[in-house]
């Protein structure tokens, strides 16, 4: 943002220095001229919260604290930010209160609206408050409906789970009372049986936990009953992007094949879970670029069970569109890793739905369970007994995809729970599952590029003899994640060094036009008419007929699209970290930029380690891993306290 492109109004003068300081833009100065002009006499304290306000959303604030306004809206660290002329806090929330372009909580929802809503410590713009309390109050009305289960339960989820095993118990107080918690318990068992006997349910976990499993059976359990009462079960599966969508009717399909052939599932529910196709958020709200959303409240989704996968990056106003468009005896199972990063936009929905129910302590060790085959359900927080949804959300915490000395599932946690001296051990060198290349080993990065390289030229090879399978099989053996788009080390850095290297080893690969054999690209834009989605890939890829992209669609199969009728797409020899969420890769490699680049966090690195599967190499420096390992995101958000009584951000 250029400083010197921002005009400021007079009148707005309390502006000024934070221009100048590039805190605000175009759109905090636009919507403060605006109420000026149509309130004049606002004082200038207002109009700064209404650029705060504003500010907010975009760095993916729900609301801002008066007290931490500084931290909370400002990405810069030098002399002229620190120096910034904020208001004092208490004579600011004076200014706020008495103005008549502010709402109180009780007024928010009163005519004529206002473009800020301060509750006495947060200050919202009045649409997000919205969206929050919504969402807060959908949940909870969800959460406190009466529980219905059906004789046919405990068999159908002894088929699928086993019988249960509670194991020993362990008193624990809690907030409000005793509470007990089983120690060993199936709690993948313990999580079906919420969502099929409540109207909310939310099961968190990181990778590996079993939450596909837990989704999959669920899902055998839900149609098996229905199939006993007669009654007919319409289902969406749903996650925030195309590819975590696809990804998600991919692994719930597996785990459906592994059920049938243990004998878990019959042959008929089995077909009936594989045709359970899986969608976006947006498709099934009936989105459409120019229009609203085709269902809400007045023109519900019809569906009687909605599952929500990489809940993490679903939005507060997305999840309040959903919440607004489910009928009132729809059942909203609630899917993903609080730990990963947010959505790009507002709000932190998924870690302040599980609150305190979430694993936050550095002690635990996953390995550890009393039980080898089990989950282990002794909390490690006090969860207040009373809060709307308290015993609705289950936290899966024994990794079952690797093996127990796996470093990529130690370097995770230790990522996780901020542990940068046990994640640089896990780094040392002794492990072939988890490799450090520091940026300054050029013989390191250098063999490193030649390994990209070697599976670049194999990905070209396929598609120039028209073999799309094992292209794009290829094409997510190795994949470089890198943390921004520019710098040395970021996407188009690592894409320029690979396209250099498979140019010398195929000479006759002609980069100058834009689709040419062995190109990987990924979707960046929905397109309902071509079916394809942000975030889906695929390969060009040489036909008789000419060249058509090869889209993957799951098992193996892909979808061949004329190039012609692709328009947004990028080349997918490399990817940010937050277009990686949802996908897994046998070797990733997580790139990373300079210690003071301010994209730098501790979920962005959680999120890179957690997506592969065999192998993880980081490029860094140890000063960068220390940084992002040190620096948690925080968001201002007041939805956890309003589902639990405790605050967040």
């Amino acid at each position: 943002m250029n400083p010197t492109a921002v005009r400021v109004p007079g009148g707005l003068e309390v502006l000024v220095p934070f221009v100048e300081a590039r805190v605000f833009g175009p759109t905090e100065v636009h919507l403060a001229a605006t109420v000026a002009r149509l309130e004049p006499g606002t004082a200038p304290e207002v109009l700064l919260g209404l650029a705060v306000a504003a500010r907010g959303p975009r760095l993916g604030h729900v609301c801002i604290d008066l007290h931490e306004v500084s931290r909370l809206v400002v990405d810069q660290d030098d002399d002229v930010v620190r120096d910034l002329p904020w208001p004092e806090p208490a004579s600011w929330a004076v200014a706020l209160s008495d103005s008549a372009v502010v709402a109180s909580p009780d007024g928010a929802e009163v005519e004529p609206l206002r473009p800020l809503v301060w509750d006495g410590r947060r200050l919202y713009l009045q649409r997000y408050f919205h969206y929050e309390t919504a969402v807060a109050r959908e949940l909870a009305a969800r959460a406190r409906r009466p529980a219905v289960a059906g004789p046919g339960l405990d068999s159908a989820l002894d088929a699928l789970f086993g019988p249960e095993h509670p194991g020993p118990v362990m008193p624990v107080a809690a907030d409000g009372g005793p509470e007990v918690a089983e120690v060993g318990a199936d709690l993948q068992r313990r999580a079906a049986a919420l969502a099929l006997t409540h109207h909310l349910a939310v099961i968190a976990g990181g990778p590996g936990t079993g939450k596909t499993r837990t989704i999959a059976r669920m899902l055998a359990a839900a149609r098996r009953l229905a199939a006993e009462d007669g009654t007919h079960l319409e289902v969406a599966l749903v996650a925030p992007t195309g590819k975590a969508a696809a990804r998600m009717g991919e692994a719930v399909r597996a785990e459906v094949d592994a059920a049938e052939a243990a004998g878990a599932v019959s042959a008929e529910v089995a077909e009936a879970l594989r045709a359970t196709g899986s969608t976006t958020v947006h498709a099934l709200l009936g989105w459409a670029p120019g229009t609203r959303f085709r269902h809400d409240r007045q023109n519900p989704l019809s569906h009687d069970l909605v599952i929500v996968d990489e809940t993490s990056m679903v939005s507060l106003p997305l999840m309040a569109r959903l919440l607004d468009a489910l009928r009132p005896d729809a059942s909203l199972v609630l899917v993903g890793d609080p730990n990963q990063l947010a959505s790009v936009e507002a709000g932190t929905v998924m870690s302040d739905i599980v609150g305190p129910e979430q694993v936050h302590d550095s002690g635990h060790d996953a390995d550890s369970e009393p039980d080898a085959d089990a989950d282990s359900g002794a909390p490690t927080r006090h969860v207040p007994d009373r809060a709307p949804l308290s015993g609705r959300a289950t936290v899966l915490r024994r990794v079952r995809r690797f093996a127990a000395d796996s470093a990529i599932a130690a370097l995770g946690e230790a990522v996780r729970v901020g542990d940068a001296d046990r994640a640089l051990q896990i780094l040392d060198g002794s492990r072939a599952d988890a490799v450090w290349i520091r940026d300054t080993d050029l013989t390191g990065l250098a063999s490193l590029s030649e390994l990209v390289v070697a599976t670049a030229v194999e990905v070209v090879r396929a598609a120039q003899r028209g073999d799309a399978p094992a292209g794009l099989v290829a094409a997510t053996r190795v994949k470089v994640l890198a943390a921004t788009r520019h710098r040395p080390f970021g996407l188009y850095d690592w894409s320029d060094r690979i396209e250099a290297g498979v140019r010398a080893e195929i000479p006759e690969l002609d980069r100058s036009r834009r689709w040419y054999p062995g190109r990987p690209i990924i979707v960046t834009r929905n397109d309902r008419v071509t079916r394809v989605s942000n975030g889906d890939v695929g390969l060009v890829v040489r036909r008789p007929a000419g060249l058509a992209v090869a889209l993957s669609v799951g098992g193996g199969e892909v979808r061949m699209v004329p190039t012609s009728r692709l328009d947004q797409v990028e080349t997918w020899w490399a990817m940010t970290i937050h277009k990686s969420q949802g996908s897994e890769f046998p070797h990733a490699v997580v790139s990373l930029p300079e210690a003071d680049s301010p994209i730098l966090s501790r979920e962005l690195l959680y999120t890179a380690v957690t997506r592969a599967k065999e192998r993880v190499t980081i490029v860094g420096s140890e000063a960068v891993l220390r940084a992002a390992i040190g620096s948690p995101i925080s968001r201002a958000s007041g939805l956890s306290e309003r589902l639990w009584g405790t605050r967040n951000g």
